[in-house]
């Protein structure tokens, strides 16, 4: 009876790899092999949301050894249609090879003159006459499942800030808002070692509303399970921490605040 070694020998990533393909993976299709490391992609983010405890419902359930189990899957996943699109584990080896020597020789751009920026966000409150303000809640995002935000987004190009800031609470809550309606509330600058860029950090804008047209809602469920309007004097503990500090600020009468830096009050 073979022993564990025997049973599985270890020739390489690559050679492992196509034993792989020509094994229970033997009569899977190229493109669902391509397909699957989308779906090994989502458990990543989900073992992520698992440690941090950013799904409410579920809390920490997921550990760092669960997050690496998946990211391994992934890498695996890769690996297996690299090996039929290249046409063989050597070819494939050659090109992850030829590849990584060509991302480690990147380097990052050098700031202009020494300036280094933030990305900028802009965030809308759509207020009601009774001061109740309308979140929604996060569905499937991969960042903060579960809490609740006001409508936020990016800047695309061609936009500013505040051209962003009415698109973005259009297509998330379905209502047409216009420039002259809005009120500058509040700027958050804030720092966190997830956030893009030399800086790890965001310049949030925020505006209010008072006036739109159409019934707000969520209105992009695949990123929002439901729209809610809640009180910004006594918001409930799963609205996301700087968006409660912003609206602790805001009704202070505060127009700017930071969040996350070592020097935070």
């Amino acid at each position: 009876m073979a022993n564990s070694e025997s049973a599985e020998p270890c020739e390489g990533f690559w050679a492992d790899t196509a034993r792989v393909r020509s094994g229970y993976l033997a009569e899977v299709p190229t493109h669902l092999l391509v397909m699957k490391v989308a779906e090994e992609v989502g458990e990543v983010a989900e073992a992520y949301i698992g440690t941090t405890g950013g799904n409410p419902r579920k809390g920490v359930h997921k550990t760092v050894t669960d997050v690496l189990d998946e990211l391994a899957d992934v890498i695996l996943a890769a690996a297996v249609p690299m090996v039929d699109l290249a046409g063989g584990p050597e070819p494939a080896e050659r090109h992850l090879a030829g590849r990584l020597g060509i991302v480690s020789a990147r380097e990052a751009a050098p700031a202009a003159n020494g300036w280094h920026g933030s990305f900028i966000a802009p965030h809308v409150l759509l207020r009601r006459e009774d001061g109740a303000v309308l979140m929604l809640r996060r569905h499937n995002t991969g960042y903060r499942d579960g809490w609740l935000c006001p409508p936020a987004g990016r800047i695309e190009p061609g936009e500013d800030v505040l051209a962003a800031a009415i698109r973005e609470a259009g297509e998330e809550t379905g209502v047409t808002l216009h420039r002259d309606d809005a009120e500058f509330s509040h700027v958050l600058h804030r720092s966190a070692a997830s956030l893009p860029g030399p800086c790890h950090a965001v310049t949030d804008y925020w505006f209010t509303f008072r006036h739109w047209a159409g019934e707000p809602r969520a209105a992009e469920p695949d990123k929002a399970s439901e729209a809610l309007w809640i009180d910004p004097a006594a918001p409930p503990a799963d609205l996301i921490p700087h968006c409660a500090q912003v609206l602790a600020a805001i009704g202070r009468g505060e127009r700017f605040s930071v969040h996350g830096w070592t020097e935070d009050p």
